[in-house]
């Protein structure tokens, strides 16, 4: 297995650790210092070519940290408001943030995981 496979191999099992893609903005949560990253899109072909999943596995990382950066600051937000007059409406609206970045966090790994597939099958 070449360095570059092995390396991909790694990736993949630190975002598996680690927990509808869109070129949505980054944008502030409305009552917080949160931003809710954008996430990024997997190309279809990135598996048929190395430089391009390479970009694909930088693109994935930088979103994963910033997505698990964005929910712990709304953990701390809901923790901090709750018992101070958050409401259950706000409560649950960002609680749903939290819960699309996790999703988008498994669907963007799943779809990267696909590419280095596609990779590994076009390398044997």
């Amino acid at each position: 297995m070449s360095s570059i496979v092995k390396k991909l191999s790694v990736g993949i099992a630190l975002f598996a650790m680690t927990s509808s893609l869109s070129l949505a903005q980054d944008r502030e949560i409305d009552g917080t210092n949160c931003t809710n990253p954008a996430v990024p899109s997997i190309s279809g072909d990135a598996g048929q070519d190395l430089e391009t999943l390479l970009d694909a596995q930088d693109a994935v990382q930088a979103y994963m940290a910033d997505s698990n950066t964005f929910v712990d600051c709304m953990n701390n937000i809901i923790d901090r408001r709750t018992g101070r007059g958050l409401g259950l409406e706000t409560s649950n609206e960002w609680t749903a943030f939290i819960n699309a970045n996790i999703d988008a966090q498994e669907s963007i790994a799943e779809a990267f995981n696909e590419q280095v597939q596609i990779y590994q099958a076009s390398e044997n």
